[in-house]
């Protein structure tokens, strides 16, 4: 199944991609919890996940990517739906709980469809980033129609009603472009057992993850707090990076393909790391805008890159099995940042963890430069894997 044909239902299933991050602060302040409550909700819920990434991505492997597709938009549209009712901590999580299964199961899937394809990898993978970004942008769109003809509470739920009905919309739309022949994934025997570079990369991605997750937790209380603004000049700041990315995700996952992802993943970090310094010498909104647009296009690049270099040479067979275990790394990462995140900026005020978060994406840099080699990684074989002359991979 090519990528083009679930394109449009990608754009349809994303509406909440983007406001969430920016309507849930948001929402749980209304409802009257602290931000370290907020903290709190974002760890168990990751920590939540920890387990279904590896036991989604295993199942995934069984079944053909259009039925995990379908799977993926159906719990979507479940996951808008509990969110619409939710009024409570307690059910926020339970349906951050179908979410991250859903977007698992969409990830893994849309991964595998890029890398059956046999092209750029990064590239593919912004591609699919951009869809994301592009019913994020329509997302934005529509909760500020809504937010402007109604309060913030009751908005919420007719946001979350729309985007539940048209993540089955997407469902619908993935049934309408069914090939008329699926081939079924193959049955495997033997595990995947990770190379000594992969292991590094895994490794990696959980330190990138745990500073990442930090900041992101953290940017609007900070913006709260730092410039005593209302949220709706808050989501300004939110667009600027969001329209940007949501057309330029393509060509950003390209610099990686081009100018390889060793030296993308290192200059990307060092830069995100110094623009992270000057967001908290910004003196006004304005400023902290652009900074913040440079500092998520940095780390577009460099996320690209390193899910590029991992899945490079893996058979599309046993891609979810291989990705599953590799997002175990981001599950641990968004355990921990916030947490990490949520003490620090209690303790020690809005801006001590933009410094902590430099100082740690510093460090990292160091690490790719010395544990990533120059020519990237090389194809590998999967036991219980072999290829006919046709190209089927069958035991």
């Amino acid at each position: 199944m090519k990528y083009e044909k679930v394109a449009l239902s990608i754009i349809l299933v994303s509406l909440p991609c983007l406001v969430f991050d920016f309507l849930l602060p948001a929402y749980t302040t209304e409802l009257g919890y602290t931000v370290f409550q907020l903290s709190i909700l974002y760890s168990v819920y990751s920590f939540s996940t920890l387990v279904m990434r590896l036991l989604i991505g295993k199942i995934s492997d069984r079944y053909s990517r259009f039925l995990v597709l379908c799977c993926a938009m159906l719990l979507y549209g479940i996951a808008y739906f509990l969110f619409s009712q939710a009024r409570g901590l307690g059910y926020l999580l339970a349906a951050r709980m179908v979410q991250g299964a859903a977007g698992i199961l969409l990830t893994i899937s849309a991964v595998s469809l890029i890398t059956a394809e046999k092209t750029s990898f990064a590239k593919g993978l912004g591609r699919y980033g951009g869809n994301r970004q592009l019913g994020g942008i329509i997302g934005i769109g529509l909760t500020f129609y809504v937010l402007n003809r109604t309060d913030f509470l009751e908005g919420w739920s007719q946001i979350f009603l729309i985007s539940s009905a048209f993540a089955m919309v997407s469902l619908i739309l993935l049934f309408i472009k069914k090939p008329s022949h699926i081939s079924e994934t193959a049955t495997r025997t033997g595990k995947v057992v990770y190379t000594p570079l992969e292991q590094k990369i895994w490794m990696l991605n959980l330190l990138y993850c745990i500073p990442v997750s930090l900041v992101g937790v953290l940017v609007i209380p900070y913006m709260m707090e730092a410039y005593h603004v209302d949220m709706q000049a808050i989501g300004f700041v939110f667009m600027m990076p969001v329209m940007l990315t949501a057309f330029l995700s393509p060509r950003i996952g390209q610099i990686g393909d081009k100018l390889g992802y060793k030296k993308t993943i290192f200059s990307a970090t060092l830069i995100a790391a110094a623009l992270l310094v000057l967001l908290v010498f910004s003196p006004n909104l304005q400023i902290f805008a652009i900074v913040w647009t440079l500092y998520e296009i940095a780390l577009t690049a460099q996320d690209y890159s390193l899910d590029a270099l991992f899945v490079q040479g893996v058979p599309e067979q046993v891609m979810g099995d291989f990705y599953g275990k590799f997002m175990l790394s981001t599950s641990l990462g968004g355990i921990i940042g916030p947490f990490i995140g949520g003490s620090v900026f209690f303790l020690a005020g809005g801006k001590a963890p933009y410094y902590l978060c430099a100082v740690i994406l510093t460090a990292i840099s160091i690490l790719v430069w010395k544990l990533i080699p120059a020519g990237g990684k090389s194809d590998r074989n999967v036991p219980g894997l072999t290829e006919k002359q046709d190209s089927d991979i069958v035991i």
